[in-house]
């Protein structure tokens, strides 16, 4: 009882205490055929929630619903760390990068999202960022557990295929980690990839100067 009831508080506060919106953003209507050509983006977000069977793209129907896609790396436990993998897939010849959103039945995947304070963001990870960008607290600790090895991951993918192009899906706060990947990629990747980044249910990752950033450097191709 009193696990659920903490479960609950905190994403309570989580959603009082969120960043302020400084603007609205303008919001595009999705026709039918929008949302059948971001149902193979929904699939790699549903397959990031499985434990098992995500090395050999056997998690059931949302892996089924992709078939030739290749994982090269996964990793996580659901908990301290979003279940994530990354792979190549033929069929848009793109590597993709997806990470599992919040279990509320894991404690510290919930304090993640009840992280709610901001901060810069790691200039390490994210050179020439703008200093005023300030983003979720939890959301940055949590993406920096496996950014630089989902990086390298990357970076061999994209040179084995002779691919360009580089894919960033979640959920919930997978869609907020696939949100803070598209701009570290689009930051530590070649100026001729493409990124293109599918989120689902993201909550709010930053600030306003996060949001133009997001604009500036992965935008164009994304839809949320």
């Amino acid at each position: 009882m009193f696990g659920r009831l903490f479960t609950v508080c905190a994403l309570i506060v989580a959603a009082k205490a969120a960043p302020t919106v400084l603007e609205k953003r303008a919001v595009t209507p999705l026709s039918s055929g929008d949302l059948s050509s971001l149902a193979p983006y929904t699939q790699f977000a549903r397959a990031a929630y499985c434990s098992d069977g995500l090395k050999n793209w056997a998690c059931g129907p949302a892996c089924d619903a992709l078939p030739g896609f290749q994982p090269t790396l996964v990793g996580g436990d659901g908990n301290a760390v979003q279940f994530f993998f990354v792979g190549y897939w033929p069929d848009q010849n793109t590597v993709v990068v997806a990470h599992e959103g919040t279990d509320p039945t894991q404690l510290v995947s919930v304090l993640t999202d009840a992280n709610i304070l901001t901060d810069p963001l790691d200039p390490s990870l994210f050179p020439g960022a703008p200093s005023g960008v300030q983003v979720h607290d939890g959301f940055r600790n949590e993406h920096a557990l496996t950014a630089s090895q989902i990086l390298d991951e990357v970076k061999k993918l994209m040179a084995a295929h002779n691919t360009k192009t580089v894919t960033c899906v979640g959920h919930s706060l997978g869609g907020a980690l696939a949100e803070l990947d598209a701009v570290f990629f689009a930051l530590n990747l070649p100026s001729t990839t493409t990124i293109k980044a599918f989120t689902y249910g993201t909550p709010r990752v930053g600030n306003s100067a996060w949001a133009s950033l997001v604009d500036a450097k992965a935008s164009v191709n994304s839809a949320r």
